[in-house]
This record gives structure tokens, C-alpha cells and sequence, in this order.
């Protein structure tokens, strides 16, 4: 049984127009409302809270800039009986708490969609001091058809303060502190993998132009059996455990900006460092592993998430989050050299 992140809010949808009678197909979407917080004192959060860590480019301490969190609320069960289950939430520099809403999601691809492309460029949702949020992703969000949306145990996003203020963050529940499925009576112990291989497909954003940007990223699409195809744009990086060394690439775009690339940073436990370039430039990367590499009945699960900021050109700064694509802890390799299914 995995333990779910959920959000409360229904999916944004666009306005269409009947075909036919000579109407034009509306170009503007339905206005995304302004979120507004939890009313004080609603929220009390839960004990697993405690293990919640949070990656900030902001470097503005622990008392601002967003943090991902818990609540428990009571909803309505089977024969009117209530219960108790854990959300994620967020929290503004301002104290300001918030659930995760899909307005706030990016926004997913149908199975009809021609080619699954993701878009790069999005606005994000109005909080009511002002600011704007964009988080990957609730639970609503969550969907097959884009694997980087499936996010258990982390998520990461970007805040633009009422007055430009930005902050990118990355956060959740590192590998040694992911809560038991509800209902568990297994051991809480979790193996922490120390040799062999995961590649994890990951997803990047920035802020620019007062705007929220991401990496480029479509998912792959059918089969050739069944006909319906497209060309898959995804970025990797890759972990090696035995030689503690992490590299990768995330694909740039027109909105995202240029690639960033990571040849060499070091694996140290649960975290890793090191430098990546972008444009010419050198930033630091600082990031975590989120969720689990073992836990019982076969329930794994694991999750990357960092940050790369740029001393030189703030605007290049990234954060990235992503899903393991594929695995193979038995690898006795010392390279990183992507995993291909």
C-alpha cells in the first residue's frame, strides 16, 4: 500500500466550442481562482512531519521560503464514520499555509493528445497575499501518461513572492524516514542501497520573466504495434552506488533556457553534490533521494530532487525532481551511464 499524497481541488479545463454554426473555438481558458489558506489553527500537523527536509534556492534559513508539510484532516468514510488521512501542504514565507491544488499543477497530457508534448511555459495559481505558486504535483495531477507526475514521498516546485521574490524548492521524506503505509505492521527499517545502478527521469523549472518555465519533457507515447507513436523527449540522470558518483542532463527549450548538465558530483549517504553548467556557466548542485530503495512485499519506491543555483545568472537557477526509470542494484559498474529499459 503506498502512502499517497492527496490534494482536494478538481482539475482546471479549458473552454471548447461546438463544432459547427460557424463559432469560433474560444482561446481563453477558465480564469484559475485565487487559493486562499487553511484557516488558522485547522491545520495540525502530523507527527511524520518531523521528517520532512526541504531543498531551497532562496538560502533564506529555516524560517522562510516554502516547506512542504502534512495535515490531518477528518473526511466523511463508509457509514458516515470519519477518519483521519495525510496531505501534503505548503507554507509561503509568510507563515501562510496552503493545499496542494491541480490549479497549480502543470498541466498533463490526454491519451488523445497528438504527440504528449508538455507544455514549457506556465503562470501558475494566485495565493491570496499575492503570490503565485507551481508545484509537480498533487495527487489529482498525478497520471500515467507522465510518469515524472507520479510523486509519492516529494514534490518540487517554484514561488514568486507578491513584490518578484523567487524561490525554488524541493521537498519531502529523504530515504531513511519514509512513514509506513497506513495499516502496516511491518518492520520500519528500510535498506538505503549501497551499490549497483539507478537512472531516474527527471523534470527541471525556473523562473523567468515573471513566469514559470520547465525543461523539456514528452513522454513516450504507444507502441509500434499499436501505430500510435511519437518521439520521447526525456532527461536522465543517472546514480552509481558503487563509485558514489552522479551525472546527468536536463534538455533545455526556448522557455526553459539552455541544458543544465552534471558530469561528476559525489554521492555522499542520501545526499549528493557537486557543480553543473548551463550556458556557459557553473552553478552548485545540492540534492537529496526521497522515498525508499527497499521496503517489504516489494513496495519500492524512489525519488530525486535537488537544486543548481548560479551565482553568476540567478536566472539559470533549477530545481528538478524525478521518478527511477530503471534500476539495477546487482550493477557492478563504476560509470553513469544511463539505464535504458
Amino acid at each position: 500500500m503506498k502512502y499517497k499524497a492527496l490534494s482536494l481541488l478538481p482539475l482546471a479545463a479549458a473552454l471548447a466550442a461546438c463544432a459547427g454554426g460557424g463559432v469560433a473555438e474560444p482561446h481563453v481558458p477558465f480564469s484559475i481562482p485565487t487559493a486562499t489558506p487553511l484557516p488558522a489553527g485547522e491545520v495540525t500537523l502530523s507527527s511524520d512531519s518531523t521528517n520532512i527536509e526541504n531543498i531551497n534556492t532562496a538560502n533564506t534559513g529555516s524560517t522562510s521560503g516554502i516547506s512542504i508539510q502534512q495535515r490531518e484532516y477528518e473526511v466523511e468514510g463508509y457509514g458516515g464514520y470519519k477518519r483521519k488521512e495525510k496531505v501534503f501542504i505548503f507554507q509561503t514565507p509568510g507563515g501562510a499555509q496552503y493545499t496542494l491544488s491541480s490549479y497549480s499543477d502543470p498541466i498533463v497530457p490526454s491519451y488523445s493528445s497528438p504527440d504528449y508534448k508538455i507544455p514549457n511555459r506556465y503562470a501558475g495559481q494566485r495565493l491570496a497575499d499575492g503570490s503565485r505558486i507551481f508545484i509537480c504535483c498533487s495527487d489529482s495531477g498525478a497520471t500515467d501518461e507522465a510518469e515524472i507526475t507520479k510523486q509519492d514521498y516529494m514534490k518540487f516546485g517554484a514561488w514568486i513572492g507578491p513584490n518578484g521574490e523567487i524561490d525554488l524548492f524541493a521537498g519531502g521524506f529523504p530515504v531513511g524516514k519514509t512513514p509506513k503505509p497506513i495499516y502496516s505492521w511491518g518492520d520500519d527499517t528500510l535498506e538505503i542501497a549501497g551499490k549497483g545502478k539507478i537512472t531516474y527521469q527527471v523534470w527541471g523549472i525556473r523562473v523567468k520573466d515573471g513566469q514559470f518555465v520547465t525543461s523539456s519533457y514528452t513522454p513516450p507515447k504507444g507502441s509500434s504495434f499499436t501505430g500510435y507513436t511519437n518521439t520521447p523527449v526525456l532527461s536522465f540522470i543517472t546514480a552509481n552506488f558503487n563509485s558514489n558518483k552522479l551525472a546527468g542532463k536536463i534538455i533545455g527549450n526556448s522557455d526553459y533556457g539552455p541544458d543544465v548538465e552534471i558530469t561528476d558530483a559525489k554521492i555522499n549517504g542520501l545526499t549528493f553534490s557537486g557543480d553543473a553548467t548551463s550556458g556557459g556557466k557553473t552553478g552548485k548542485l545540492d540534492g537529496k533521494f526521497f522515498g525508499k530503495f527497499n521496503g517489504s512485499y516489494g513496495n519500492t519506491e524512489t525519488s530525486i530532487g535537488g537544486k543548481i543555483t548560479f551565482d553568476g545568472d540567478r536566472s539559470l537557477d533549477t530545481v528538478f525532481g524525478g521518478v527511477s526509470y530503471e534500476r539495477k542494484l546487482d550493477d557492478t559498474s563504476q560509470d553513469t551511464t544511463h539505464l535504458t529499459k
